[in-house]
């Protein structure tokens, strides 16, 4: 009964039928070639194996295990047919799918290729499938000095040529055709001109690849990184540094056999440096540079849409702008959109879903229009620069018409203060419940003199005629005050960076480090953009410099401020070890600079 219940469980399990080999061989190498199924089947035919000659196999190995979860008993077996086998020629050779039958049903392997390369000559044979080298070639690297080609690091690109704001990405990878035990980090190049974002490594994975011409046993990539090159000119990616800790076997004296079951083993730490890369960088091209580029580089597609174009007044609109493509997608500004004067507009909500250069970046602004009437938001318009093709180009979104009908004018002042007044009736006299007969010289006056031409009389016309020309010359002011945007938007820019500074105070304490940058960023720009009436897409790292000069802004002060920008920037995407300290002291450092800008802007 117990057999009849495992086998139903074994038979129910869904097949699979997987094929194993090194991806490359030297001539003369032995390695097996594995077919690994999870049922017990039967005629097994293997294609014709073209450029390798069959040394043994096929062999057959079975594998049972037994698994107690939640009190249910489970049974998995593994069935192994190894061929040994011998490269012959030089090439690359696919092995065709091979078949077997399991319950009256054919099923088929994976088709699989191997290269087969000329090497140095010295192979024993590598049976285990190609993950090391054999025991002689062992002891014999082991025996000499580790050479060059034997053990080092290199440094992969995908282009050593592009613009500014282009992206390309580095591997570093390790080659080894000795015993790689471990490997330390010593010393990680600062990648100076460039802003990198790393993508990470689950595992670090060594298997069996060829390089010029050689067999590496153990080859992998330890890092990958996609690199923004900031300026133009040639950029320099210093060496990596790796300590690498190489295992090697040891033998006794005598010489004797039993030396290969006693020997013991050492270990040797290498050092392993990469070598420089030199990477061209090239400046956009200023002909056919549109005004207000929005310093994108790559490929960009745009798209907007709105909630609804039918409201009242006071009811809220929403108004998206979706930017989808691939670059440097994280470094996108907001799209610079001409409202209607009558709309209040909050600052965007920004989404990005963006993974290495490619993805999505969503700008969703809150608008409400105020009073009734038609209403046109123009099409908002976007630049960016190919690099294929080397050109500027131009995307434009749709231009939308907003019919807004009259709202609750109760609504309209929502948030205000009222203001009353009081009857007569409300005015008490608190306190006093008999009013003392007056003493003294009184100003009562016979009845019937005129009151005409009197000094009271000239007076409560004069007085009021004053009142009102005055109130008339300081609304005037008010007026044109309001009317002053300049002088209205310089005057809010300090209160706008310390709110945006305390945003960042609060994701210091919190620990949030992205958003504390991307706050200070905020702080720093607006603050300018506000002080010298320039859209904050206008301004950027490159005219930021002339802007504060032509206001008065001393050099050390320029450069402080754009010290913070570059620091914030850098930290945004590749913090620190001491973040804590970072961000106390960025936090300190644009406090100081705005209030010296304040002073001499």
């Amino acid at each position: 009964m117990l057999c009849v219940i495992g086998g139903t469980k074994v038979f129910a399990q869904k097949t699979t039928f997987e094929v194993s080999a090194p991806s490359v061989v030297e001539v003369g190498e032995q390695f097996r070639l594995s077919y690994t199924l999870n049922k017990q089947g039967e005629n097994l035919q293997v294609p014709t194996l073209k450029g390798f000659d069959l040394l043994a196999g096929p062999s057959l190995s079975t594998s049972m295990s037994f698994s107690n979860i939640n009190g249910k008993m489970e049974q998995s077996s593994q069935f192994t047919y190894t061929y040994v086998l011998e490269a012959r020629e030089e090439g690359e050779y696919t092995i065709e799918p091979a078949t077997i039958t399991i319950d009256g049903k054919e099923h088929k392997s994976e088709a699989i290729k191997i290269k087969v390369i000329k090497g140095s000559g010295n192979t024993q044979g590598n049976t285990n499938g190609g993950n090391r080298g054999t025991t002689q070639q062992r002891e014999e690297r082991g025996s000499a000095s580790i050479k060059k080609d034997d053990l080092f690091l290199k440094v992969e690109v995908s282009r050593k040529s592009l613009y500014v704001g282009e992206s390309l990405e580095l591997t570093l990878k390790v080659y080894s055709r000795v015993n790689l035990a471990d490997l330390q980090w010593k010393k990680i190049p600062a990648f100076d001109g460039f802003m990198t974002e790393e993508k990470k490594i689950q595992q670090i994975r060594l298997n069996r690849e060829e390089y010029n011409g050689k067999i590496y046993d153990q080859a992998g990539v330890l890092q990958q990184l996609i690199l923004f090159p900031q300026h133009a000119g040639t950029l320099t990616i210093d060496p990596y540094e790796i300590v690498c800790l190489i295992r090697q076997r040891t033998t006794g004296r005598s010489g004797s056999i039993f030396d290969d079951f006693f020997g013991g083993y050492r270990d040797v730490r290498v050092l392993c440096e990469s070598d420089p890369v030199n990477i061209t960088v090239k400046s956009l091209p200023e002909t056919g540079k549109p005004l207000g580029f929005s310093g994108m580089v790559g490929t960009l597609s745009m798209n907007t849409s709105i909630s609804t174009d039918t409201l009242r007044a006071n009811d809220a609109l929403t108004y998206k702008v979706v930017l989808r493509g691939n670059g440097n997608m994280k470094l996108l500004n907001a799209p610079k959109i001409n409202f209607p004067h009558d709309f209040d507009v909050y600052d965007p909500k920004i989404t990005k879903d963006v993974t290495g250069t490619s993805g999505t970046v969503t700008y969703e602004y809150i608008v409400i229009p105020r009073y009734a009437g038609e209403y046109k938001i123009p099409a908002v318009q976007y630049s960016y620069f190919d690099p294929k093709s080397s050109t500027y180009k131009m995307l434009k979104g749709d231009e939308y018409t907003i019919r807004v009908a009259k709202g609750n004018e109760a609504s309209s002042n929502a948030g205000e203060a009222a203001l009353q007044s009081f009857k007569k009736e409300d005015v008490r006299v608190l306190g006093q419940d008999i009013r003392y007969i007056k003493s003294g010289k009184s100003d009562l006056r016979p009845k019937g003199i005129q009151y005409f031409a009197t000094m009271s009389y000239w007076l409560s016309f004069i007085i009021p005629f004053v009142l009102f020309v005055i109130g008339m010359i300081l609304n005037r002011r008010r007026i044109k005050a309001n009317a002053d945007l300049v002088r209205m938007k310089s005057k809010t820019a300090n209160k706008m960076a310390q709110k945006r500074l305390r945003a960042a105070a609060v994701a210091m304490r919190a620990g949030n480090s992205e958003l504390f940058y991307q706050e200070v960023l905020n702080a720093m720009w607006g603050y300018v953009s506000y002080k010298l009436n320039i859209a904050a897409s206008e301004l950027n790292r490159d005219n930021i410099n002339d802007h504060l000069t032509r206001r008065g802004a001393d050099a050390a002060l320029i450069q402080g401020f754009i010290d913070v920008l570059d620091h914030c920037e850098y930290a945004r995407y590749a913090p620190g070890a001491n973040q804590g300290e970072e961000m106390d002291k960025v936090y300190k450092d644009s406090i100081s600079i705005i209030t010296k800008l304040d002073k001499a802007i």
